[in-house]
């Protein structure tokens, strides 16, 4: 029950902050604009010259890709590779700063959206963020390294046989259980962020910690609400795949209609993201409330007042 209570309540929070979904899809552009140039300027050149390229990329033939990297396109791939990892730095630093802000004002749904405030709040959590991220990616790691041993396990049982099915059959399960863990790892790091902004704390690290001892704790709740938004964002996958094939095939105006249902679905991706944020926001308390303040004791009630002793002069 509580993994669908805070699945509507983050899409009705997220549904709350229209504007600030519009700036999210503004800076994404921006990011995409960024990675996507720089490769442009790699694929023009070749494109302009050969109208083999044109009529094989129409229906994107990977021949293409092979006979462009035979003719001298390896030259090009340091350069791509640069620009891919100076676009996913940005994107990833863009994507925490913008959370600082994003994150503060889902979890209070009492505030009014203001630029000043998404700024301020997006300035005043970066650094903390920016920490929990890498404490994060660090778990991540972890956890793809642990999971190899399924796989070597196997190999040692299976590797010399003849039969392939076992070793297929675990590298199966490793990828299952890969896509679990991470998207546990994933919703833990939500709940992550919305406790620093609860406990207004620095202290990144602590909160890494106790997201995944809460997530080890309710692993029913953390696991059901994952699933919840896995679900819908493979249904909001499954239409724009589906879309996105049929207008391909038409020709003229309906090239515009497909770049719509594309930024229609980047709005999606973004507007479960927020969901996924006002869903922690909403469990949040209710699986491990703030310590209460005590409150200050009333001062003590003045008794009869003392008579005054005269003044003597030696």
């Amino acid at each position: 029950m509580l993994p669908l209570i805070g699945f509507w309540s983050g899409l009705e929070r997220a549904g709350a902050r229209k504007r600030m979904l519009v700036l999210y899809w503004f800076v994404h552009t921006l990011c995409a604009l960024v990675a996507a140039l720089p490769a442009s300027a790699v694929a023009v050149a070749p494109l302009a010259r050969s109208s083999l390229a044109d009529e094989l990329l129409r229906q994107f033939d990977f021949a293409w890709l092979a006979e462009w990297y035979a003719n001298g396109g390896e030259s090009a791939l340091p350069a791509l590779a640069g620009a891919a990892i100076m676009a996913a730095a940005l994107l990833w630093v863009v994507s925490v700063f913008l959370a600082g802000g994003a994150v503060a004002l889902i979890a209070d749904v009492d505030s009014p959206y203001s630029p000043a405030l998404f700024w301020q709040n997006a300035g005043r959590n970066f650094w903390r963020f920016l920490r929990l991220s890498l404490y994060f990616l660090i778990v991540y790691a972890v956890v793809y390294a642990a999971s190899g041993l399924i796989v070597r396990f196997a190999d040692a049982i299976w590797g010399e046989g003849l039969a392939a099915a076992p070793l297929v059959r675990a590298g199966q399960v490793r990828l299952g259980l890969l896509i679990v863990l991470f998207g546990l790892i994933s919703t833990a790091s939500d709940f992550a962020k919305v406790r620093l902004v609860f406990s207004d704390s620095r202290q990144s690290l602590r909160a890494c910690l106790g997201s995944l001892r809460l997530a080890a704790r309710n692993p029913g709740v953390i696991f059901w609400l994952w699933a919840c938004f896995a679900a819908a964002g493979a249904a909001a996958a499954w239409l724009y795949v589906e879309s996105a094939n049929r207008l391909e095939t038409r020709p003229g105006a309906w090239h515009a209609v497909l770049v719509l249902v594309q930024q229609a679905y980047v709005l999606m991706r973004i507007y479960l993201r927020f969901a996924a944020w006002g869903a922690a926001a909403e469990l949040d308390p209710l699986l491990r409330p703030l310590p209460q303040t005590e409150p200050e004791p009333a001062p003590a009630p003045a008794g009869p007042a003392e008579p005054e002793l005269p003044d003597y002069e030696i």
